[in-house]
């Protein structure tokens, strides 16, 4: 109001500007030199503009408070980075988990053929281990029955004899198979010494088995050993060597 008392106007008030978060140092006298009725009041002091928001890329200077919205899309709310406040977060340190390697085709298609050169021998180890021997059956294998009689007569086997030994083939080839199935489905999942195993197998037993069937069921035998071989190879083709290495990476860094 005025500072003249002889003066009887109406009372004037000084009104400050919008308020801007940041509040001037009180008291603070807006008329230093007095006020007279009628004239025109001096203008307010107007506060300091807000320093500007960083733009994205620049680098902010010290003692500058990070600005929440600064570097957002529109319609997006602010993201916290650990490591220098409001702004998106590094490079391979987001909230997603991190995912594994793809799995390459090669890897699918080696663990289908490997199964299905096996599942032939778990179809008959199981029905080895239950058989039993007679003439009927000797009948029936298509091999003509005066070679098996001189065999059994070479060797000295009886029938019941023979029934075991079919019987202890039969729980061999079938622990083989669920060996090698087991192997494969290892493999599958990224074990790299699991393919290693299976060469392996693939060259112990895979010649001795086409050379053994050859002569009865021949296209059984090289289908079986066709399927051995190219699922084996698969293994250790280019695409598959690669995704073997970098699950093998990978396991090494987190331990």
């Amino acid at each position: 109001m005025s500072s003249n008392p002889g003066q009887h106007d109406a009372p004037q008030y000084y009104r400050p500007g919008p308020s801007t978060g940041r509040y001037p140092q009180y008291p603070q006298n807006p008329y230093p030199h007095g006020w007279h009725g009628g004239a025109t009041p001096p203008p307010a002091p107007q506060p300091a503009p807000a320093a500007p928001a960083p733009q994205p890329g620049t680098t902010a200077q010290p003692g500058a408070v990070p600005q929440p919205g600064s570097g957002q899309q529109a319609g997006q709310g602010p993201q916290w980075n650990a490591a220098s406040g409001w702004g998106p977060p590094p490079a391979g340190l987001g909230s997603g988990p991190q995912g594994r390697p793809a799995r390459p085709r090669q890897v699918v298609t080696a663990l289908v053929a490997l199964v299905a050169a096996a599942l032939p021998f778990v179809v008959m180890g199981i029905g080895a281990m239950f058989a039993t021997i007679n003439d009927a059956v000797l009948n029936d294998t298509g091999l003509p029955r005066a070679d098996i009689d001189a065999a059994l007569a070479q060797t000295g086997l009886t029938m019941d004899q023979l029934t075991q030994f079919v019987r202890v083939m039969g729980g061999v080839f079938l622990v083989l198979a669920l060996v090698w199935i087991a192997l494969a489905v290892v493999a599958f999942l990224g074990a790299g010494g699991a393919r290693i195993a299976l060469a392996v197998l693939a060259g112990v037993y895979g010649i001795p088995l086409l050379l053994l069937m050859a002569p009865t069921i021949p296209l059984f035998a090289v289908l079986v050993v066709a399927l051995s071989v190219a699922g084996v190879a698969l293994l250790f083709g280019r695409p598959a060597k690669e995704w073997f290495a970098t699950r093998k990476l990978g396991a090494a860094s987190r331990s």
